[in-house]
């Protein structure tokens, strides 16, 4: 694949200290590798080697996720305690009576959210194109239009709002400075910005997926101080900021609240970043190894995978390069992944493992894996495979 080369998005430095190669299998055709590194001049570990920009679009224009319809259960109780942690940042610092924008928003979560804490001035843009219709369904939310971060201050006045919210956004972020120097650009003067990211302190904290946090979508990875510095180079300051603790098997929460300051801030190098970084690569490439060895030392003739998400895409070209031939069938319960190709497999639906009753299932996840197999072992005949 021909890759845009990234410089530090916080400080501009032009090299990097490569730490990861994140190959992964294409996806209809999208190539979704990149490479982790780390700026040496200010510690900002992010992907400096990208698909291009239109690869991007494509995967979220057809390959989302955020827009598909969940079961009756409403919001998970992770979904839950991140709701929660965004209301108790925003509540000291944001009136009844605020105007409230959540870009990326997906269906509504967060939006629901503020609605129920007391906030009615609410609006929201997501790129997947079924976002509006599952925020009418899940929450009654009619505020949400369809529209990337950058059409955002075509489709929303973002001068009028109080609030900015961009949770679960900025790692996604291809092009991460520029975009949150045009969004500051449209905002007014004392429009504040609340953030969520996954905090790359909390990466290694037990137990925790291989590579879990090296997605197909993650492609810059904060800590506090990172996030401090990336705001502070484009003029704000925090007022608030908070690691959030998430159940097991979900990186914990990072969350910052920041308003515009006249004063530029501080842009320090962070050994104790680096070494948690590293640290998570090595107990990553640990665990991928055991669970290669564990399909390796299935005796089974056939092998069907189940789930078509980052950790497969990570573990299909670690398969074929060891060899591997027994692979016949790929399924995944997303709609909108199902017709698609992943590497040499095509997606399908669960129900059309019918075709192989005798293939060992693999189950490609880690965070729900037991109760992937725990269906698995009570509807079908195939013999399960989990690696964790």
């Amino acid at each position: 694949m021909t890759h845009n080369i990234r410089h530090c998005p916080i400080c501009g430095f032009n090299r990097t200290v490569p730490l990861h190669m994140n190959a992964l299998v294409a996806l209809d055709g999208l190539d979704m590798s990149y490479r982790v590194a780390r700026c040496p001049a200010c510690g900002f570990v992010f992907a400096d080697r990208l698909p291009s920009p239109a690869t991007y679009a494509a995967y979220y224009r057809s390959l989302s996720k955020y827009d598909i319809a969940p079961d009756n259960t409403g919001p998970s109780p992770t979904d839950r305690l991140r709701c929660d942690a965004a209301v108790a940042l925003l509540r000291p610092h944001a009136r009844p009576d605020a105007r409230i924008a959540d870009l990326g928003c997906g269906s509504g979560l967060l939006l629901g959210a503020l609605r129920i804490a007391g906030w009615s001035r609410l609006a929201g843009i997501d790129p997947a194109p079924g976002a509006p219709q599952q925020a009418r369904r899940q929450f009654g939310l009619d505020c949400i239009r369809c529209g990337t971060l950058e059409q955002a201050p075509a489709l929303l006045d973002l001068s009028a709002m109080d609030v900015v919210c961009l949770t679960g956004v900025l790692e996604h972020l291809p092009r991460l400075r520029e975009d949150l120097e045009a969004l500051t650009a449209a905002i007014g003067p004392q429009t504040k910005i609340l953030v969520e990211v996954p905090a790359l302190e909390r990466f290694a904290h037990s137990p925790f997926e291989p590579y879990g946090e090296l997605s197909l979508e993650h492609i810059q990875y904060f800590s506090t101080a990172s996030l401090t510095a990336l705001f502070g180079a484009l003029g704000f300051t925090a007022l608030s900021s908070a690691l959030v603790d998430l159940p097991p098997g979900y990186c914990d929460s990072l969350f910052g609240l920041f308003i515009r300051s006249p004063v530029p801030g501080p842009l320090s190098t962070s050994t104790a970043v680096s070494d948690d970084i590293e640290d998570y690569l090595a107990q990553s490439e640990a665990m991928t190894r055991a669970a290669l060895g564990r399909i390796a030392a299935c005796p089974a003739k056939t092998l069907a995978i189940y789930g078509a998400g980052s950790h497969t895409a990570r573990l299909i070209p670690r398969l074929l390069e060891a060899g591997e031939k027994r692979l016949v069938q790929l399924v995944d319960g997303n709609p909108n992944l199902h017709g698609k190709m992943m590497g040499p497999l095509l997606i399908e639906a669960p129900e059309t493992l019918d075709r192989h009753p005798e293939a060992t299932v693999v189950v490609s996840s880690f965070r729900t894996q037991q109760a992937i197999s725990d269906v698995l072992r009570t509807s079908r005949p195939n013999p399960v495979l989990t690696l964790y």
